[in-house]
């Protein structure tokens, strides 16, 4: 958890958890070489009593030696304008604050106090609420936090960290797990040392409050070391978890890719033909890891949510599902696709993004693609013009309006054969399985209603050039990026 060089903030909320955290990593700072500082929150819940806890703990880190920052956060307020409950509001709040002290201590890790009873509740919490093997690990000693989770993308922790080894994440580290809170209370008061109590504890309304002073003494009087065996199935099942962590990823090779869209946003495609090959428990375990990878949050997604991707691989195109952080599920001809929507889409009949087509020159398009132009005289070129997928030569003499870069709307058809045969584009998108929120990202070259090139696709045969041709239009796509080329294709 700790090493020689390591700079340490301690979550010190005044209570005989933290107090005994503190101490003990004040001892092992000397023994070691880290690095220590502390920081308390004072949520402006309990009034007058947790001011209090604030002086108790500048106080003790005073005569510590150990420098303190103390924040004062609004979390009723806060609950008021957002409607979360109390508690998760003031864990949001907590670590907010222990980040900006991270930021000004240069701490690279936060302990914080929780032991073994904690784990032993959060399993108990857990079970009733409804989860699986990892919710059952209880508590990790060591875990990271992604940068990418705070509020303020400007915050100077997260500039700080951006130019560290370590780049996207903060450790948490929690040294206590390995005692029991009675443990802790009886080290303390051998040391003669007071610490505060927090009257909500004794709250039963709070859920967590009822599983501690009533849940778990019973299981106590079945076995009096019922809490550190709870703690070391916890282990147990936390290595289970990560073991099935890896099968579930090797067992999927081939069956998922992450896509980048046009738009910028990530997409997961799951692939139902090969997915169907895994066993039925990965790939529920799969799922559930597909799902936290889309979302950037394991947290709220349940059973019911991997069901009901399941559902979709056995029905019918076009279906398409809700999933918790604006997250759907769409089936498509052959697979299902994870997404979070942007809201940056067009249908088709509504207002569709366009520009007009420098000829010649080079247009920048919405999502970064460069597409360059110029204007060939040579009646000898189009016997020798190359196949390329992003460059294609045009007879520019057959073009009868301004060329336009847009996505689709209503009316728009293509020249299918060279008797005139035409085909409406959507029928087109229908016949080459292009899922129906990929047609509204598309980019076409367009005359008028008449498509003259589905960028990444077929081109009319309309435009081509043939023996008659006096002038070409080249027009060439340039990427920004490689994996740009997978958001056309």
């Amino acid at each position: 958890m700790m090493e020689k060089g390591d700079r340490l903030l301690a979550g010190v909320s005044g209570g005989a958890d933290s107090v005994c955290l503190l101490l003990v990593l004040r001892e092992l700072s000397r023994e070691i070489g880290f690095s220590l500082s502390a920081v308390h929150v004072e949520h402006g819940i309990r009034g007058e009593e947790s001011r209090g806890d604030a002086v108790f703990t500048e106080k003790l880190c005073g005569q510590l030696g150990i420098p303190c920052e103390v924040f004062f956060v609004d979390v009723p307020g806060r609950c008021r304008e957002t409607g979360q409950s109390l508690e998760e509001t003031a864990r949001e709040l907590r670590y907010n604050c222990f980040f900006q002290a991270c930021s000004k201590f240069g701490a690279d890790t936060i302990a914080v106090a929780h032991h073994a009873n904690d784990s032993a509740e959060t399993m108990l919490f857990h079970l009733a609420r409804g989860t699986g093997i990892r919710g059952l690990g209880g508590i990790a000693p060591v875990m990271e936090r992604k940068i990418s989770e705070w509020e303020d993308d400007e915050h100077p922790l997260r500039k700080n960290l951006q130019n560290s080894a370590d780049g996207e994440n903060v450790r948490i580290v929690r040294p206590l797990l390995c005692v029991t809170g009675g443990e802790i209370r009886a080290w303390l008061t051998a040391r003669g040392q007071t610490w505060r109590t927090d009257s909500t504890n004794a709250d039963v309304a709070y859920a967590r409050n009822r599983i501690r002073g009533r849940i778990m003494p019973e299981l106590e009087q079945v076995n009096t070391q019922a809490v550190l065996h709870m703690q070391r199935a916890g282990e147990q099942l936390r290595e289970i978890s990560a073991f099935l962590d890896e099968e579930s990823y090797r067992a999927g090779q081939g069956a998922w890719e992450q896509i980048k869209r046009s738009d910028g946003e990530q997409e997961i495609h799951i692939f139902c033909a090969a997915f169907a090959q895994i066993h039925p428990f990965l790939q529920k375990h799969l799922l559930l890891l597909l799902l936290g990878m889309q979302a950037e949050s394991r947290k709220d997604i349940a059973s019911c949510h991997v069901e009901e991707v399941l559902g979709l691989m056995t029905q019918g195109v076009g279906r398409k599902i809700s999933l918790p952080y604006g997250m759907t599920a769409r089936r498509t001809y052959d697979s299902v696709i994870l997404s979070r929507d942007s809201g940056a889409g067009q249908g088709a009949g509504q207002q569709c993004l366009s520009c007009e087509l420098q000829i010649p020159g080079e247009t920048v398009w919405g999502n970064g693609l460069c597409f360059r132009t110029k204007l060939v005289e040579n009646p000898e070129f189009f016997k020798k013009i190359p196949e390329k997928r992003y460059t294609k030569w045009f007879d520019y003499d057959k073009i009868k309006f301004i060329v336009q870069l847009r996505t689709r709307k209503t009316g728009d058809f293509l020249q299918v054969n060279a008797a005139g045969g035409r085909k409406t584009l959507k029928k087109y998108f229908i016949e080459e399985k292009i899922p129906r929120e990929e047609r509204d990202r598309i980019c076409l070259l367009a005359d008028g209603d008449q498509i003259i090139w589905v960028i990444g696709h077929r081109i009319s045969e309309a435009y081509k050039v043939d023996g008659q041709t006096r002038r070409i239009l080249q027009v060439e796509v340039v990427f920004p990026t490689a994996d740009q080329i997978s958001c056309i294709e």
